[in-house]
């Protein structure tokens, strides 16, 4: 079997050239058509074409929706090295007719022998955390893949070994940070030219060490990387260039079951995970603009309302710092009608008080879509943190370490660090509806909010409702920052309120989401953000 699957995906990446999408164009937006699809039976949304065809091809191959994430997911570490891979970290959602939704939470841990003074490093050995995406993808995969677990890492493995031209996007990426990789002597090898210059787009970027280690993963599990020759490879890695990730602490880790949240907006039925990811807080911002009636509202007061109810999730996320409750439990309070009838009238009533700014987070990330035939869906968000996370990678291994020190919030020593990562699956009266989660660090919330009103409140379609302009929030009861093709809606009343307004280009810093929506004759319409041309929706129609 892995050797058909592998052949299938390898015979379409050489027919595409592994290029960027092609430019075709939807007449309604504009936007590549490769970023919308349409489906009768399942649906992969990624922000990789080669990512994107290898789930879909696991599903064309009878593997159902946890099969092909966790297929694309490792493709992805292939494919954008500088934004998810077997250093990083990762959350997982997963709904099917026949289970209760489960998440999986494979968040980077501080090292037991971290320091406990704040790292200042940007990058470096200094920033590396534990791993966790391997764990969290074989647990992923066990907890219900149909297809053996050699079968969804061979395309990987493949891609790894063969090659594959590199999307402008990436190439950029790379070039960006050319400075930085060549201090490591392991990324050096693997990202750069002799002369220490990176690959242009369409280059081909092959990566033998990175196809021998998923090789062994696929072999011998994620043992392997944890206690194995991998890991010894780490240790050995790390004790010299100054990590502080030890034998014990990877043999230690464990991805661990989410803790799951739930609440309800307009007619849709809603599923994240909690911390130390953010579903919580999104499901709260959009309870509390229900009650809002934002429809109701003028644009500007309209705009500020939803800015307003941002903050004020965001607020009650930094509360749950010293909150001496278990996280299920504010999960559980977060998301409570009562919690957003009391934000909502404090709202209306424009009582302020002081906060901080919230604290902004880089938007290198990647997330996952799937959604198969039977209705079982997976939503996947991967992060290494900043571009190229630390910019380390161990001679030999071929994957980048994720940033954890000092980037994320301050943790001790063996917690695990918050991030915005927001999976979210929308049911309609117990069937599925929609699946959403993106990139973009605290912008993954507020775009997501602001897409789900316009879907659920103004009844746009997912495509529509993805296209139109974002702002952010970026302190307390007030917003700064406008896409620069918004409306005039909100700015006027935030400068009247004494706040800059910072307009920015329509581009992917106000974040870049991957979802599918289910429509009324159980029809699957996928879309890749219009703000990220790299990203790619495939369908698979029944039979298909």
């Amino acid at each position: 079997m892995s050797r058909q699957i592998s052949a299938l995906i390898l015979g379409l990446s050489m027919a595409a050239g592994c290029s960027d999408p092609a430019p075709d164009t939807s007449p309604a937006t504009g936007a590549p058509a490769s970023q919308v699809a349409s489906a009768s039976g399942g649906m992969v949304v990624s922000s990789s074409e080669p990512a994107a065809r290898v789930g879909a091809d696991i599903l064309r191959a009878g593997g159902n929706a946890i099969d092909a994430a966790v297929a694309a997911a490792f493709a992805l570490g292939v494919a954008e090295p500088t934004q998810s891979g077997l250093g990083g970290r990762t959350q997982a959602l997963v709904w099917s007719p026949s289970t209760e939704p489960f998440g999986i939470d494979g968040t980077t841990v501080v090292p037991i022998g971290a320091p406990r003074e704040p790292v200042t490093a940007e990058d470096g050995y200094s920033v590396i955390g534990i791993p966790g995406t391997v764990a969290a993808l074989r647990r992923l995969h066990e907890s219900g893949g149909v297809l053996g677990w050699a079968d969804v890492l061979e395309p990987a493995i493949a891609l790894a070994r063969e090659g594959f031209a590199l999307s402008e996007g990436e190439a950029n990426r790379l070039e960006g940070i050319a400075e930085r990789l060549s201090l490591s002597e392991g990324a050096r090898g693997v990202f750069l030219t002799p002369e220490g210059a990176a690959l242009g787009a369409g280059e081909v970027l092959r990566q033998p060490d990175l196809a021998r280690v998923l090789q062994a993963i696929a072999d011998e599990g994620s043992d392997v990387f944890y206690t194995g020759w991998i890991a010894s490879a780490m240790v050995a890695d790390f004790a010299e260039g100054g990590a502080t990730v030890s034998e014990a602490d990877l043999a230690g880790y464990e991805a661990r079951p989410a803790i799951m949240t739930r609440g309800r907006f307009m007619s849709l039925d809603l599923v994240g995970t909690y911390l130390p990811a953010s579903g919580g807080t999104t499901i709260e911002a959009l309870q509390i603009i229900e009650r809002l009636q934002v429809a109701d509202l003028d644009p500007d007061s309209r705009a500020v309302a939803i800015g307003d109810a941002l903050v004020a999730a965001y607020a009650d996320r930094e509360l749950a710092r010293s909150d001496p409750r278990p996280p299920s439990e504010d999960a559980t309070w977060i998301t409570s009608p009562g919690r957003a009838d009391e934000w909502a009238a404090d709202i209306r009533a424009d009582v302020a008080g002081d906060s901080p700014p919230v604290r902004d987070e880089s938007g290198n990330t990647s997330h996952l879509s799937v959604m198969d035939e039977n209705g079982m869906i997976v939503a996947m968000t991967q992060s290494l943190g900043p571009t190229g996370g630390s910019r380390v990678t161990t001679p030999g291994l071929g994957f980048l370490y994720a940033t954890t020190l000092g980037y994320l919030d301050a943790v001790e020593p063996g917690e695990r660090p918050w991030s915005s990562q927001s999976p979210l699956i929308g049911l309609r009266e117990g069937r599925p509806a929609l699946v959403i989660g993106g990139a973009g660090g605290r912008r993954i919330v507020s775009a997501i909010v602001q897409t789900l009103v316009r879907t659920e409140i103004d009844g746009r379609g997912l495509e529509a409702a993805m296209s139109a302009p974002r702002f952010h929030p970026t302190g307390r009861w007030h917003f700064e920052q406008l896409d620069e093709t918004i409306e005039p809606a909100g700015a006027a009343m935030a400068r009247a309120r004494g706040h800059s307004v910072l307009v920015r280009p329509f581009e992917y810093y106000f974040g870049r989401l991957n979802a599918i929506a289910v429509l009324e004759d159980g029809s699957l319409v996928g879309v890749a953000d219009p703000r990220w041309p790299w990203g790619v929706a495939i369908g698979v129609d029944r039979g298909g």
